[in-house]
């Protein structure tokens, strides 16, 4: 049964449409209303399908019924604030995240994570993070050159303290549209290499309807990964990734590609050339170590990257902050 559901899932992922992209957006107000209780039937409405068709398609697409994705949602939602708001009560976050009392998320977050919210907060999310997820699971490398098996594998190593903080800068940052296709259940290399097979389509249309050189398709065109959860809270079968490109106003005719808006803000970034930070250096080095500012968990993890004149990826990452 597993592997008809996997088979599914990447038929969905190899052939996906405009039905694809319109459960994309009835996900994205699933992430919206996180704290409201899930309407199934408008879900479904909105993507212009019967409760039972909707629920069918979305779980062959994600491998998950649209209840049990949103219950998850909800918990990885509430395990984010229990980290980064220590001065919010955990019955407050219990209840922003949609749970109907303080017992029902008690038993639902210890199924979920294996110990208690209180634990959680005083520090046990490390251990989980290291533990469940992996060293390896932040989704910063996504467009890391596919042959470069060393770096996709290397495990996370702590940079120098304060190396990493002293390259940060807070910016506010414009809305963005996105033209983007969603990726399911991929990390690290899997990831990558489905990142990079969509820059070379996109750089062989180009190079096929303008004449281009392969160097000049590439650097006319910067390239988005966009995660809305944190990376460490979020095992590979339960990733949700959208990598796309900003969208001119011109549109797509490609109906695999959804649109979303990339929210303004103040958001913390590292700029690199050459290299690949990781999100985890950012959170462990600079936010964890200031009193200003703090996560905003209703904000997503973006990083926007192209190609140099040396033909090197440069760019940069962006956490998602707000002022304490």
């Amino acid at each position: 049964m597993h592997s008809e559901i996997a088979s599914s899932r990447t038929a969905q992922r190899a052939r996906p449409g405009a039905r694809v992209s319109r459960l994309y957006e009835a996900m994205d107000l699933m992430l919206g209303s996180v704290g409201d209780p899930l309407a199934l039937k408008s879900l479904a409405a909105s993507a212009s399908y019967s409760s039972f068709h909707f629920d069918r398609i979305f779980r062959e697409l994600t491998g998950f019924s649209a209840v049990d994705y949103q219950r998850k949602r909800r918990l990885r939602r509430a395990a984010h604030l229990l980290r980064h708001e220590p001065d919010v009560a955990i019955v407050r976050i219990a209840q922003d995240c949609g749970f109907p009392s303080n017992a029902a998320f008690a038993k639902a977050f210890r199924q979920q994570f294996a110990m208690s919210a209180k634990a959680w907060r005083e520090g046990g999310w490390r251990d989980y993070m290291d533990r469940q997820v992996g060293r390896e699971s932040d989704v910063s490398f996504f467009v890391a050159e596919p042959g470069d098996l060393q770096a996709l594998l290397a495990p996370y190593r702590p940079p120098p303290p304060g190396s990493i903080a002293a390259r940060i800068a807070v910016r506010s940052l414009p809305a963005a549209a996105l033209r983007y296709r969603r990726f399911f259940g991929q990390s690290g290399a899997a990831l990558s290499s489905a990142c990079n097979a969509v820059i070379r389509q996109h750089e062989q249309e180009r190079e096929h309807a303008h004449q281009l050189a392969p160097a000049a398709a590439a650097a006319a065109r910067a390239w988005y990964g966009v995660f809305d959860e944190d990376p460490g809270f979020t095992g590979a079968r339960e990733y949700c990734y959208d990598f796309g490109y900003a969208d001119g106003g011109g549109g797509s005719d490609d109906p695999a590609l959804g649109l979303r808006l990339l929210p303004a803000g103040s958001y913390a970034c590292l700029d690199f050339h050459g290299e690949w930070p990781r999100f985890r250096s950012m959170y462990e080095d600079w936010l964890d170590r200031q009193a200003l500012w703090r996560l905003d968990s209703t904000r997503p993890h973006i990083q926007r990257v192209e190609r140099g004149a040396d033909g090197r990826w440069r760019g940069w990452l962006a956490l998602p902050v707000k002022k304490r």
